[in-house]
């Protein structure tokens, strides 16, 4: 039984695998401005984005929308049910 690494950031997974900006965009449904925009900390990551991204990567959600800074509690509480079990 194999189990998938776990990766600590976008950043982690794309060196890991090889991946460029513009070609994990394309997997999880965003612009590569987007994407770009949410790695580099100038825009936050939606809830929605987020879970696109976990879906191609495995990075935690948590992970995403939580960095740089803490989202609403409104998306803390809806992010709550997507919990992925992976700890910090």
């Amino acid at each position: 039984m194999s189990t998938s690494p776990a990766y600590s950031s976008l950043q982690d997974w794309m060196e890991r695998t090889g991946t460029n900006q513009a070609r994990l965009a394309k997997l999880a449904g965003m612009l590569p401005s987007q994407l770009s925009d949410v790695l580099k900390g100038s825009r936050r990551c939606s809830l929605q984005k987020a879970l696109a991204l976990h879906a191609v990567t495995g990075v935690p959600v948590e992970k995403m929308v939580a960095w740089p800074k803490l989202p609403p509690a409104r998306t803390r509480r809806r992010l709550s049910k997507y919990k992925t079990g992976v700890s910090a």
